[in-house]
């Protein structure tokens, strides 16, 4: 049995497992802290690999009563994203409703999506992008059961240039402009879908697709790049290179942007749909804990997540731009794909095909 770090918060929360549920989940904003986001929603690890999760094997609940459940869960290790099911699994909200979450750490989206579809995981939490561009393709045999965070992007420049990209993006600030991003990275997406919907026309802006957040910094630091755009796993490595975080990616389009949905196979959730409105319960009952006592949160993540504590606490309650929720946020996910048509990442005659994905958000 694991460690009961929590018992009696866990127990007083209990009342959530019958008073929460997600059937009226995304459609609302900043309400819920869904829209208050990452290659593989972790600090967007480059490098994951599948290890070891924070849970034993399936063991007995406090009343010996039921053997819990195991849930292979991905989880990278690396970063901040995460937390949600990190909080559930050290801090007993898995075991609350029955269940074991194993995290394992496989680190980027395509890793990611490969362990679910294998079967190798129950559950992964992870950028959208790849996702919804699979759906859109009609190749996805997975559906999003919940939410795992939003945001977290940012607009970073050299201090010289600072002033220039404080204020409004206008075609005229950028025509000629070089900006450095990873596809399919959620902030791109989001600015690009932005700015075409003000009538900027993209062409105008030199998009230079690099490998990682890391080369998009030195893109940026050595100025064959005007500007880039990284996820929060890289705001403090891009500020010790002497850059500035010059504006958040959700001031500049005024308003929240979906990053990771939680993802599992649509055979394993027809099988089995009730194990997987019990990972949503517990991931509530964790939610409230990241809501409620931050020190608590920060205690739990910092035994799985490869932080220092303080780290965590910073970029998680102190920077100002991570959002974690398990609200799917349906709304988002419509707006986001017709975004990714906007941009150029999904053929603008492709007809919706979300609604066979998504209806696990209406029904839990």
């Amino acid at each position: 049995m694991k460690n009961r770090l929590i018992k009696k918060i866990s127990a007083g929360l209990a009342v959530v497992l019958t008073a929460v549920t997600l059937t009226a989940c995304g459609d609302s904003s900043r309400g819920t802290g869904e829209s208050e986001n990452c290659e593989a929603c972790g600090g967007c690890s480059d490098n994951g690999t599948a290890s070891g999760g924070s849970t034993s094997a399936s063991s007995s609940s406090d009343a010996g009563s039921a053997e819990l459940i195991n849930v292979d869960f991905a989880v990278a290790s690396s970063g901040y994203g995460g937390l949600l099911p990190v909080i559930a699994a050290y801090g007993n909200t898995d075991e609350a409703v029955g269940l074991n979450f194993v995290l394992q750490n496989v680190g980027t989206a395509s890793e990611t999506l490969a362990a679910i579809e294998s079967g190798k995981v129950d559950v992964g939490g992870f950028s959208a992008p790849a996702p919804l561009l699979s759906i859109a393709n009609g190749e996805s045999n997975l559906i999003i059961i919940g939410g795992q965070m939003s945001d977290y992007e940012s607009l970073i420049v050299l201090p010289e240039n600072k002033d220039a990209w404080s204020g409004e993006l206008t075609a005229e600030l950028l025509a000629g402009k070089t900006i450095a991003v990873n596809r399919t990275n959620s902030g791109d997406i989001a600015l690009r879908a932005y700015l075409a919907e003000n009538g900027i026309d993209l062409s105008i802006i030199n998009y230079v697709e690099l490998d990682s957040g890391a080369s998009v910094v030195e893109a940026v630091k050595k100025g064959s790049a005007d500007a880039g755009i990284v996820n929060g796993g890289f705001y403090k490595s891009a500020e010790e290179s002497g850059l500035v975080n010059v504006q958040f990616i959700k001031d500049i389009i005024g308003k929240d942007f979906i990053c990771c949905r939680q993802m599992v196979s649509q055979a394993d959730f027809d099988k089995n749909r009730e194990l997987y409105v019990k990972v949503e319960k517990a991931l509530i009952l964790a939610y409230e804990i990241y809501r409620s006592n931050p020190d608590l949160a920060v205690e739990l993540g910092a035994q799985y997540i490869t932080s220092e504590p303080e780290d965590i606490r910073y970029i998680v309650y102190e920077y100002g731009d991570l959002g974690l929720s398990p609200d799917p946020n349906l709304a988002g996910i419509r707006s986001y794909y017709e975004g990714m048509k906007l941009s150029g990442y999904i053929d603008a005659s492709t007809a919706s095909r979300l609604e066979g994905y998504l209806e696990i958000g209406r029904s839990i």
